[in-house]
């Protein structure tokens, strides 16, 4: 397992997560962007990043390769995810990109090439915020700084619809499994909604504004924030499940789930979940989640832990499973068709 995480001083910082070893390995520290980095999403062993200078830069995780930059957005590119219409192979077909320009890309990773270009209204106000890909690939749901949140039908490359929010978002993911629902960021607190209705099933209260998310399976989500607290929700219930207090002594930028069912805990009889989280701090920390149990809810010591000297913005976890080389014309194009 790797981690991966982006600074405001543009590098991009690479570790090996060795958990039997107890180590945290340093692999690599790169210069990937000219300004800040805004965003990062990896795919298997595919990482891309999204920088204050209106650029999306291409990582091969396995051999350490910059695989070059993607063109086309005229503003920072504020939101990255990618989509794998083959689930049988480790590798995505399509990225989609989202920029304060207003505007969100679809690239083809087979040969990296720009596809499409969605836009919304000009002006500072249309800047995207956030976006995510449904696990179908059908559509995907996007966030404006104007409190506009859109769904975008991926067939025809339109906004199928728009709705106003009562406030700024800062962030939006459709359910990785099922995408029956999707969390959306308001400030302090996160909105779990039906993705069919838009109705809210559940809201998430934190005690100060909420900056990154992370979730690998619909019934775990774990989020990050001003309150320098580490949270995991039981998205059934709508309760928390654990936190970590203190955890950095800065805000959390940046929240990855290593592992969540890989083993059992021989007391609670529970996966345990391994956490990661990167900080304004400089920190990147790694947590087992049953030593929070342990503790009654004390702040535990990390499993691991890094330091980068560097305003850490954002965060994920990465298999590293090598990439596969796929014929040419092999990876479809986006061609679904929205479902009412």
């Amino acid at each position: 397992m790797k981690l991966v995480a982006g600074s405001y001083e543009r590098f991009l910082w690479g570790y090996d997560v060795k958990l039997k070893k107890q180590e945290l390995q340093w692999k690599f520290a790169y210069p990937a962007h000219i300004g800040a980095i805004k965003c990062i999403a990896s795919s298997g062993a595919v990482v891309a990043t999204g920088g204050a200078d209106d650029t999306i830069r291409i990582f091969d995780l396995n051999a350490q390769k910059d695989m070059g930059s993607l063109y086309k957005h005229e503003g920072a590119v504020t939101c990255l995810d990618f989509h794998n219409s083959h689930p049988s192979i480790n590798h995505p077909t399509h990225l989609l990109s989202g920029s304060e320009d207003g505007s969100i890309c679809i690239w083809d990773t087979d040969a990296w090439v720009h596809l499409l270009t969605m836009k919304a209204k000009k002006g500072p106000k249309s800047a995207v915020q956030d976006l995510s890909i449904h696990v179908s690939g059908l559509l995907a749901l996007s966030i404006e700084r104007n409190h506009n949140m859109k769904m975008w039908n991926l067939t025809k490359g339109r906004c199928s619809f728009t709705t106003k929010l009562p406030s700024e978002a800062e962030i939006v993911k459709f359910f990785p499994q099922s995408g029956e629902s999707y969390a959306l960021v308001l400030g302090t607190a996160l909105e779990i909604r039906n993705a069919e209705t838009g109705s809210t099933i559940h809201r998430l209260q934190h005690d100060k504004k909420v900056f990154c998310i992370a979730q690998r399976e619909d019934n775990l989500l774990v989020t990050g924030g001003e309150d320098c607290i580490v949270r995991g929700w039981d998205t059934r219930s709508g309760k928390q499940a654990w936190s970590i207090a203190n955890a950095h002594s800065n805000r959390i930028k940046g929240v990855a789930i290593l592992r969540s069912k890989s083993a059992t805990d021989e007391n609670t009889g529970e996966p345990p979940v391994i956490v990661a989280s990167a900080s304004s701090d400089g920190l990147l920390k790694v947590w087992d989640t049953r030593m929070v149990r342990s503790n009654s809810g004390a702040a535990p010591a990390p499993l691991l832990q890094a330091e980068t000297k560097a305003r850490l913005t954002c965060l994920v976890s990465s298999s590293g499973v090598k990439s596969l080389v796929l014929k040419e014309g092999l990876f479809i194009r986006l061609s679904f068709l929205y479902r009412t």
